[in-house]
């Protein structure tokens, strides 16, 4: 059965350090171990990095990338929601699929994208950023049980609990989008935010 993990850098800055720990081997192990059949990476500016160290055995996961989509990514990240088909079954060519995950730098915008779908997400902040606030926001969504942190450094390990981890859901209602926006606005300055409302378009 399918089960898509998704990778989203943005498209305000450059992710070396994620787009790396995405297709490392001991990410693609962990992804294989866990069931995981498709792993797509949105790359940004970094596609020729990308190609250069993509590896060549990818453990028999189906690797993608891509660099922008004007249309944005909720496509990409609904294919990370489980999807039984018919009576659990495939049927006119539909592939059935399990809950997936999705990666993602600590942009609010982006966050917010992928809490809306109910599948796991690991937040990476990006260190390298100057003034960066990502690592506050990030610590407080997993404290309330919505994320799970990672880093470069710990992707696999992240992957694992974000996997097994029991989280919160997050809904629509008006009520938990106030809570969110106020959670930014006392975690990322205005500049940042604006950056971030631009990345979610990539």
């Amino acid at each position: 059965m399918r089960r898509e993990c998704f990778v989203t850098i943005g498209a305000t800055a450059k992710f070396e350090d994620l787009v790396a720990a995405a297709v490392s081997e001991q990410t693609l192990i962990k992804l294989k171990e866990l069931g995981y059949t498709h792993l797509t990476v949105q790359v940004g500016d970094l596609e020729d990095y990308f190609k250069q160290i993509r590896p060549q055995d990818t453990k028999g996961i189906i690797v993608q990338h891509f660099t922008f989509d004007k249309d944005g990514l909720a496509h990409y990240m609904k294919k990370c929601k489980a999807n039984p088909g018919p009576d659990g079954g495939s049927i006119n060519g539909f592939t059935p699929s399990e809950e997936g995950l999705i990666i993602c730098h600590a942009g609010s915008g982006t966050i917010l994208d992928g809490m809306r779908f109910g599948v796991p997400l690991i937040v990476v902040p990006n260190d390298s950023l100057l003034d960066n606030h990502q690592d506050e926001l990030a610590d407080e969504l997993e404290a309330q049980g919505y994320v799970t942190k990672g880093s470069p450094k710990n992707l696999a390990e992240a992957i694992d609990r974000a996997t097994i981890r029991s989280r919160r859901s997050w809904g629509h209602s008006s009520s938990k989008r106030g809570n969110f926006a106020a959670l930014v606005d006392e975690t990322t300055p205005w500049n940042l935010q604006e950056d971030d409302a631009k990345s979610r378009y990539d």
